[in-house]
């Protein structure tokens, strides 16, 4: 049995890439994190980091396909300084047989009142157990955010535009991304994402929220085709999201994330 679902996860390897989003408001909203100003930023856009003003720590996991040989654990903090915030972030994928292992450390800075920018450098290791033990790398990604009135922010990203390799080439992927606030209520968020060597994909989610402490979030995403949705609900100084995406073959991948600040 282990050794068929090593099978599987080789064959899936594409889709859990060091460049996957990972926090669930991103994956509820269809892949669209360019423009989020939380913690998750670590993740999405490290541009981001630059609007927290108070050291902020999240955890949560993700059960990929409903396997838990494809379970996925999260770590992330956000720690304000003079000149910026620092966020540090850690990524674990996999089992015993095969695992993968991201450690990122990020600077976000105001450059204006409507102007971000975000770089974060990359640790990414690979461990295999076939006898060729672990392999791992460095690598960098940069983020910008702009406020362009009051209505309309832009977002862009790109991870690892030096496209290093590990076992294999791991891709560089530029996203640009609009988020539009309708009004107080309804936010509408589209990306696109260009991923060297693959087709380009669109991601396009809504966010509307019922109260203040209460958010509901859906999303589609294509190249594979997928469908998401989610709920955010805020409780004192801790946030609770919880996220369910589902691919057209693969199945259901259901998150949850939790964060708080101190």
């Amino acid at each position: 049995m282990r050794s068929f679902l090593f099978s599987i996860l080789f064959t899936l390897y594409t889709l859990v890439s060091f460049s996957q989003n990972n926090d669930v408001r991103t994956n509820a909203l269809g892949g669209c994190g360019l423009t989020q100003t939380t913690v998750w930023s670590n993740f999405s856009n490290q541009a981001g980091l630059a609007n927290i003003s108070e050291f902020t720590f999240g955890l949560g996991s993700e059960n990929q396909f409903l396997l838990s040989e494809l379970n996925r654990h999260i770590v992330v903090c956000a720690i304000p300084v003079n000149g910026g915030v620092i966020g540090l972030n850690l990524n674990y994928f996999g089992f015993e047989l095969y695992n993968e292992t991201k450690i990122g450390l990020a600077f976000g800075k105001k450059l204006s009142q409507s102007f971000n920018i975000g770089l974060q450098l990359d640790y990414l290791g690979t461990y295999i157990q076939d006898g060729t033990n672990s392999i791992h790398n460095f690598t960098f990604e940069v983020g910008v955010q702009k406020q362009l009135n009051k209505e309309l922010t832009l977002g862009a990203h790109i991870f690892n535009p030096t496209t290093v390799k590990l076992n294999e080439n791991i891709p560089s992927v530029f996203r640009v991304g609009l988020r539009y606030d309708a009004n107080q209520k309804v936010s509408i968020f589209t990306e696109g994402r260009l991923e060297s060597e693959q087709n380009g994909n669109l991601h396009i989610g809504i966010e509307y929220k019922i109260i203040n402490e209460l958010s509901l979030r859906t999303g589609f995403s294509t190249n594979p085709a997928k469908n998401s949705f989610g709920i955010g609900y805020t409780l004192s100084k801790i946030q609770i999201d919880v996220a369910v995406n589902k691919h057209q073959v693969l199945g259901y991948s259901p998150q949850l994330l939790v964060s708080s600040t101190f």
